[in-house]
C-alpha cells in the first residue's frame, strides 16, 4: 500500500517535472543558437574582431543588459537595436509559452 502511494506521488512528479524541464532545456538552447546567429553575422561582416567580442557582445545585447564596453560604430547602431528587440521578443515569447505550458500541465494533474 504505501509502496503504491510512493509510486504513484513519483509518478505524478515526473509526470509534472519532465514537461517543464524539456521545455526549459529546449528554451536555452534555442535562445543559444538565436545568440550564436547574431555572432556569426557580426564576425562575417567584420563588424567585430573576432569570436569571443562577438559571442559576449550578443549576449549582451540579445539580453538587453547592455553594458555599453562594446559598441558598434554609428552606421550599425541600428542593428545593434534590432539584435536587442529579437532578444526582447524572444525572451517575451519563451516566458509566454512556459506560463501557457505549465497551466496546461498543472490543469491535467489537478483536473483529472
Amino acid at each position: 500500500m504505501k509502496m503504491e502511494t510512493n509510486l504513484e506521488k513519483r509518478g505524478v512528479f515526473m509526470g509534472t517535472a519532465m514537461p517543464i524541464a524539456v521545455a526549459l532545456v529546449f528554451i536555452v538552447a534555442i535562445h543559444t543558437i538565436q545568440v550564436w546567429i547574431w555572432a556569426i553575422v557580426w564576425v562575417l561582416l567584420d563588424v567585430l574582431p573576432d569570436w569571443n567580442t562577438a559571442i559576449y557582445f550578443s549576449l549582451v545585447t540579445f539580453t538587453t543588459l547592455g553594458y555599453g564596453d562594446i559598441v558598434l560604430g554609428e552606421a550599425l547602431r541600428i542593428f545593434g537595436s534590432f539584435a536587442s528587440v529579437a532578444g526582447l521578443l524572444a525572451f517575451g515569447l519563451s516566458t509566454a509559452y512556459m506560463v501557457a505550458m505549465m497551466t496546461r500541465v498543472f490543469q491535467d494533474r489537478i483536473f483529472s
